[in-house]
């Protein structure tokens, strides 16, 4: 079965994100599955909001890493306050700007966020936000800000893990972020405790989740063209995090398209002339950057998100999520991520590496820099892109440059 690629999309016929996943249904015609995944990353945000005005609790908050095993265990709904970049436009960025004095460097996925809080401010809908203090300065600032204006704010303390973290100094960080899980339950409930039944159910679903994904990416290498780079960077940046707020309708199509996959024959062609790539970056809101991917013969391979360790379910539930947090490379410096994606890199003999980041994130811009400068080292080819966060079109350079750097692999 031979997957010939999408036709080129011209950007000025590209207004929103949700046109391009409309595209990336018509592309993937021929699944049925991961036109279920796309509508379920197009409805996430509005369907969580329509379902917290009909009475389902929900909060804003980062959707990763241990918040939804946590959060879902106690029926509240992981809104991924990241997925809102896709609603704004330029104008948004004034926003944040204009009305809350924002420096005009600030990176454009903290100032978009908060222009959207800012535009649902007294409209009935999710008013609480989680924040992590790991996550960065302007990002910080913006919670304080929130709150200032009428929205329930709370917010974690730094997690993180030194390289020689071991013993009993790892034992009281294992503590201590079980005593942080406690605290967001009391603040979301008020009640001080979780519900282990509850927990080792949602640790058991996100273990499923993670060996699926994995059987999924190993699929993938015999079958490269069969899910397009918008599409998997969607169910794996966002999707295995928080399961678009549909846990069960995440499964099912995880499940059917695992079902697809296996029954797909291998094209040898296709194993010939794919690139593979590795994307070491979160979810860029450009999507035509991954058409570009597509059109120019590469493939989103190998991911920084790759599912990587499995939670413990011989502990205590709680435990358990807090060790996972620990022994994960969210816990820890960017060396950590490092060698996730040399994983990535030597297991699929990667071609290159994408680095993506947004405009103004400074913090993330220095992990980049030491990424490049590794693989450079290697004599892995990579490029260093920096996209805006807001909705629309990417640059006619970005798209010039992502094009040229896939197609000097092919050569």
């Amino acid at each position: 079965m031979t997957l010939a690629l999408a036709q080129p999309i011209e950007p000025e016929d590209i207004n929103t994100q949700k046109e391009y996943i409309d595209y990336s249904k018509k592309v993937h015609s021929y699944s049925p599955a991961i036109n279920q995944l796309l509508d379920l990353a197009n409805n996430y945000v509005p369907g969580a909001e329509k379902a917290f005005k009909e009475g389902r609790p929900a909060v804003w908050c980062n959707a990763n890493n241990y918040q939804p095993v946590l959060l879902y265990s106690l029926g509240v709904t992981p809104v991924s306050y990241g997925e809102m970049g896709r609603y704004s436009a330029k104008e948004d960025m004034l926003i944040a700007e204009d009305v809350y004095q924002f420096p005009v460097e600030t990176c454009s996925m903290v100032k978009c966020t908060v222009a959207q809080w800012h535009k649902r401010l007294n409209s009935g809908t999710i008013n609480r936000i989680l924040g992590n203090c790991s996550s960065c300065e302007p990002f910080n600032l913006s919670w304080e800000v929130m709150r200032k204006h009428g929205y329930d704010v709370f917010t974690n303390e730094v997690i993180y893990r030194g390289p020689t973290v071991t013993g009993e100094r790892l034992d009281q960080l294992v503590k201590f972020t079980m005593e942080q899980m406690l605290d967001v339950a009391e603040w979301l409930t008020g009640r001080r405790e979780v519900d282990p039944e509850k927990l080792k159910i949602e640790i058991a679903r996100k273990n499923r989740l993670l060996g699926k994904l994995r059987k999924i990416l190993d699929l993938r290498l015999t079958h490269p063209f069969y899910m397009k780079s918008l599409a998997i960077i969607l169910t794996l940046n966002v999707g295995l995090n928080n399961y678009f707020g549909q846990p069960t309708k995440y499964e099912a199509a995880i499940d059917e398209l695992i079902a697809e996959l296996e029954k797909a024959p291998v094209n040898e062609k296709d194993l010939k002339t794919v690139i593979p790539l590795v994307w070491a970056g979160g979810t860029g809101q450009e999507f035509g950057v991954y058409e570009a991917i597509d059109l120019a013969g590469g493939a989103l391979l190998g991911l920084r998100s790759v599912p990587f360790r499995f939670y413990r379910e011989d502990l205590p539930p709680l435990e358990a999520i807090a060790r996972w947090v620990y022994d994960n490379s969210n816990a820890g410096a960017g060396v950590y991520a490092r060698e996730v994606l040399n994983f990535e890199v030597e297991k699929l003999k990667a071609k290159g590496v994408i680095l993506y980041g947004y405009i103004g994130c400074s913090f993330a811009s220095v992990d980049r820099e030491m990424w490049r400068r590794f693989f450079h080292e290697k004599g892995l080819p990579c490029i260093n892109l920096e996209g805006s966060f807001q909705t629309g079109s990417p640059t006619g350079q970005v798209l010039t440059r992502v094009k040229a750097f896939v197609e000097m692999l092919a050569a």
